[in-house]
């Protein structure tokens, strides 16, 4: 099946793209010091504002066949982009069926598979199929996009640069796929930034910009015809498309010129091209968080050695270093009591640190990913995705922690403490997970997300009652501890040990006060009494907090627009 039969539903029309006084600024930036320049023709800005995914200021209006194109539906014009971003682990036939499920519906149904599977095979991708994105080559990339964008069959097709970095052969191969999706039916616009006299041969009409404004648009015999009545005549044998591109780079009377004899240059398109009765599947917000969590578990399967790896450095390593430094403390001493207080700190610690570290940078290499594909999934389901991808670490990590850091203590029936303390830490793990998640969405895209994560964490392990007695905090900061998760994890494990040490060994020629039992060491520390539902409301109020926070700065990010 031929590109251009991948629709059976299709009629003749009138297809036309107009651009009616369309402005597109940006706040100027300025400083004391100095102006920031503002360069470019403006192609890209100028394309995204097509493809209707332009977030900038602008006035005016551009419609595709009389329908403003920011108000249409998604998938009636889609966007090639100059630089590609995909999954890099996952393989082309696999990122090809995520694309599917998420555009079409299911890829079980005969027609989705027959588009799938024709435009694998028109494509050039078949050979390609069980490859992982990464080992692909720049021509394959922008065919994998290519491939990507045409899943929904759009009407209008807008290329960013399509043939940049690519070698002769790949750029022919690009553009050969392009002109058959033209001749097929479907308005193609490209940008081309310094075309060859053969590439230039190969477009039907022409568009030329000059700092930021459309100068010309219209076939190449008019294009001729105009630069001639101002006494600009390309010399034969040299590349018509350098000419112009010289001309109106150089020389502001030709612009002004020639932009006063061509005022019709705000439509595009051509007459009796193909449109037909478009329908896009929209997936419910479950189906979205089942498939992208298969897409990130097809990732996690071929990083697995790194997974063990950081569990082996993060987790095991520490763990034992911890369990050496304390090896044989009991509670039941006065002198223990301090050094169990450190142990059970330094557990809470390390894996509420670990963790939220982790999600921290979780944003950092996906955000550019889901600003490209916004409108594919939604915000909140991609935010929970995230955090259930983090879940086997909230699992596998304290309980790792708990099984080699306490071979080393006494603990009262061991191996039941041990189980809950590994329990209490797990829920730790996942609201720290909650808490850096939500720190990472709110400032990976300034960069200062490491910078703010330490501040933030200060007062939050002084909260903690590892370093001060939370009974003598002043009535203004007490209510900073309900938003620690670094006191609920101390509060839950300090009240599972020391509720079950009945009497603590005091010395007789003792001078300092010595503490009785457990209970008085909690109540010294000032931890709750009700710990379990307290700790555990707490950790459900923590983690649904910073989860909003994160949610929040995600949403932020899809505001500001498509990454392009």
């Amino acid at each position: 099946m031929e590109l251009n039969k991948l629709n059976e539903e299709i009629h003749e029309s009138d297809v036309l793209i107009k651009v009616n006084n369309y402005a597109v600024w940006t706040p100027e930036e300025k400083s004391w010091w100095r102006r920031t320049p503002n360069n470019g023709a403006g192609k890209t800005t100028f394309l995204v504002s097509v493809a209707g995914k332009c977030n900038l200021p602008s006035s005016g209006i551009i419609t595709v066949n009389n329908v403003n194109v920011n108000q249409m539906q998604r998938g009636v014009v889609e966007m090639v982009p100059q630089f590609d971003v995909f999954m890099e682990s996952l393989t082309v036939y696999e990122h090809l069926v995520f694309m599917t499920e998420m555009k079409l519906g299911s890829v079980k149904k005969i027609q989705n598979r027959t588009i799938l599977r024709s435009l694998i095979q028109e494509l050039k991708l078949k050979a390609l199929e069980n490859n992982t994105i990464c080992t692909l080559s720049g021509g394959e990339r922008r065919l994998l996009s290519l491939a990507t964008s045409l899943l929904s069959s759009p009407l209008v097709l807008v290329c960013d640069e399509p043939t940049t970095g690519l070698d002769s052969y790949n750029a022919l191969l690009v553009v050969g796929v392009l002109k058959k999706l033209s001749k097929g039916g479907k308005i193609v616009i490209c940008s081309v930034h310094q075309p060859s006299s053969d590439l230039f041969k190969e477009f039907n009409s022409v568009c030329l910009m000059s700092e930021g404004k459309l100068v010309f648009h219209g076939t190449q015999r008019e294009c001729k015809e105009q630069f001639e009545r101002v006494n600009l005549r390309c010399p034969l044998n040299f590349n018509p498309a350098e000419f112009y591109i010289r001309a109106v780079s150089n020389t502001s009377t030709c612009v002004k010129e020639i932009m006063e004899n061509n005022r019709d240059s705000s439509v595009f398109g051509k007459q009796f091209s193909y449109f037909f009765n478009y329908s896009r599947c929209q997936r419910n917000w479950f189906k979205q968080v089942q498939l992208m969590i298969w897409r990130s578990s097809l990732s996690l399967k071929r990083e697995v050695k790194n997974y063990i790896f950081q569990l082996f450095i993060c987790t095991l390593i520490s763990s034992m270093i911890i369990g050496t430094c304390y090896v044989g403390i009991s509670g039941t001493t006065q002198r223990g009591v301090q050094d169990m207080r450190g142990f059970l700190w330094l557990m809470c610690s390390e894996v509420s640190f670990s963790l939220s570290y982790v999600a921290l940078y979780a944003f950092e290499f996906d955000l550019i990913l889901f600003k490209r594909e916004v409108g594919v999934y939604t915000t909140s389901a991609f935010y929970v995705c995230r955090f259930l991808t983090l879940m086997p670490r909230c699992l596998v990590w304290p309980v790792a922690y708990v099984i080699i850091a306490t071979l080393a203590v006494e603990l009262p029936d061991h191996i039941l403490t041990a189980v809950k303390f590994a329990a209490s830490l797990i829920i730790t793990a996942i609201a720290s997970t909650a808490y850096g998640l939500g720190m990472g969405a709110l400032f990976t895209s300034t960069g200062v997300m490491g910078d703010v994560m330490p501040c933030a964490d200060l007062p939050l392990f002084i909260m903690s009652g590892a370093f001060l007695r939370l009974s003598s905090l002043p009535i203004w900061l007490y209510p900073l501890k309900y938003f620690s998760h670094f006191y609920y994890g101390m509060d839950a494990i300090s009240n599972i040990y020391w509720r079950q040490i009945d009497s603590i060994d005091c010395p007789a020629n003792s001078t300092s006060t010595c503490y009785e039992n457990g209970m008085s060491v909690l109540v010294e520390n000032g931890y709750s009494e009700d710990f379990i539902f307290e700790d555990y409301m707490g950790f459900l109020f923590v983690t649904v907090v910073w989860s909003l926070v994160g949610f929040y700065g995600l949403k932020r990010e899809e505001i500001k627009g498509y990454a392009y």
